[in-house]
């Protein structure tokens, strides 16, 4: 990996959102007893996700290794921004981004974004997924083999229960947290708008085998270069006008919830890379207000 070198980081206001936009992080344990509708499980899941999640686990290994500044060589460019919560907090909250209709124009690209994993060996990470196929939201277990444990099909049944609008995109809200300290058990809840109440997406125990102890909300992507010397994922964004972000993000200390901010969380690998890391000179990466909303965009 190369290190990305600094540039000025375009920096906006965040658009207020509505109250009902964004659920309270706290609602009851009670309410997570309905679970979500249009899962595949299993061996079915891991189906639907195809290739993708094996570029998903390595990306995991690659971007550890790029940490500890160790050579993975790669055809692919894997590159990634977001911010990463230190490793206390036992549990983390983001509304995040939906682009129902977007697809990659390279079979062998993957952009996963926005993507989440709490802090504190957890054992569940969230993942909106997109190929040149599918747009998926998976429930990725991290205290298992290390695969898909649940996919969702981004459709119109995903959306007419989980789709919200926040800062005029689709999006929905995904909470995780730790339900069991002793056993390391951890859930992943999606918000359901027209239910308002969380319905549980997955529950996994047991040790995190991601090798990271920090948490973290992000955009990452692996992607081919084309022949004008930028990679195809760069120029499928900007085809399509789309736009990645994730807000109201969030932290679990003890039972409460606090924003992500400077004091508990930091941007990687810089809080403003350079597009050319990324083989995307137009490239932005904003942070609209540190450290609980990011957006990326050309």
């Amino acid at each position: 990996m190369r290190t990305p070198r600094f540039a000025v980081l375009t920096v906006a206001m965040t658009v207020l959102i509505g109250l009902s936009a964004v659920p309270a992080a706290s609602a009851a344990p009670d309410s997570e007893v309905r679970q979500v509708s249009g899962a595949l499980r299993g061996a079915a899941a891991v189906a639907a996700a195809g290739d993708a999640a094996d570029a998903f686990r390595d990306a995991t290994t690659l971007r550890r290794q790029s940490a500890q500044n160790m050579t993975a060589a790669a055809a692919q460019l894997h590159n990634w921004w977001g911010v990463f919560p230190s490793a206390t907090w036992t549990g983390m909250t983001a509304t995040h981004t939906l682009n129902p209709n977007f697809r990659l124009s390279n079979a062998a690209d993957y952009l996963y974004s926005p993507t989440m994993k709490p802090p504190h060996g957890s054992c569940i990470e969230v993942v909106t997924v997109h190929t040149r196929t599918y747009a998926q939201v998976w429930a990725w277990n991290w205290c298992g083999p290390g695969a898909p444990a649940v996919t969702m099909n981004i459709n119109s049944t995903f959306l007419a229960k989980y789709a919200t609008t926040v800062n005029g995109r689709q999006a929905y809200t995904v909470r995780i947290r730790q339900t069991n300290a002793a056993t390391n058990t951890w859930t992943a809840t999606l918000y359901n708008y027209s239910t308002a109440a969380w319905d549980t997406m997955y529950t996994s125990s047991g040790t995190d085998r991601s090798g990271w102890q920090q948490g973290w909300d992000m955009f990452e992507f692996y992607s081919n270069t084309n022949p004008a010397g930028r990679t195809y994922i760069c120029d499928d964004i900007a085809a399509a006008g789309v736009a990645f972000e994730g807000s109201s993000i969030t932290v679990l200390s003890g039972s409460t919830w606090i924003p992500a901010g400077t004091g508990n969380s930091t941007w990687m690998p810089s809080a403003s890379p350079n597009p050319s890391a990324y083989k995307c000179p137009a490239l932005s990466f904003n942070i609209l207000h540190a450290n609980d909303n990011w957006l990326v965009h050309e």
